[in-house]
């Protein structure tokens, strides 16, 4: 597989900000790919692309994976808003857990509060969860 050219990637890097809900479409126009090009690729109807793009129908597993596969954009990059606000959440409980964890002194307990740092050290850091 042909390496993306640094170019491109600095390029996307400067548009792709976490300002857009999702850049579905903007990766597809980027790439001068048709509805139906992409469709074809994510194995999704035209329309099913349609509402993605637009925000009606929030993306499914294999969308999100498939975005990954065809454009090398992870969940975070493709789909910021979706990506946030489930980080938010998972943070969260992890912050509740956290405090049970703290109890506790045996190592499995130490590894878990491992986990847990290392989650919190790569959140977003505008991301208000804690």
């Amino acid at each position: 597989m042909t390496p993306v050219p640094t170019t491109t990637a600095f390029i996307l890097s400067i548009t792709m900000s976490p300002l857009l809900p999702n850049y579905l479409k903007t990766l597809r126009m980027h790439w001068g790919l048709s509805q139906p090009e992409l469709a074809g690729l994510l194995g999704v109807t035209e329309s099913a692309l349609s509402k993605f793009e637009n925000l009606a129908l929030a993306p499914t597993k294999n969308l999100i994976v498939g975005v990954q596969v065809i454009f090398g954009r992870d969940a975070r990059q493709a789909f910021p808003a979706l990506y946030a606000q489930a980080e938010r959440n998972i943070m969260k409980r992890a912050a509740a857990w956290s405090v049970v964890l703290e109890k506790r002194s045996d190592a499995a307990s130490k590894r878990k509060q491992k986990l847990l740092s290392e989650m919190i050290s790569r959140s977003e850091p505008n991301n208000t969860h804690l």
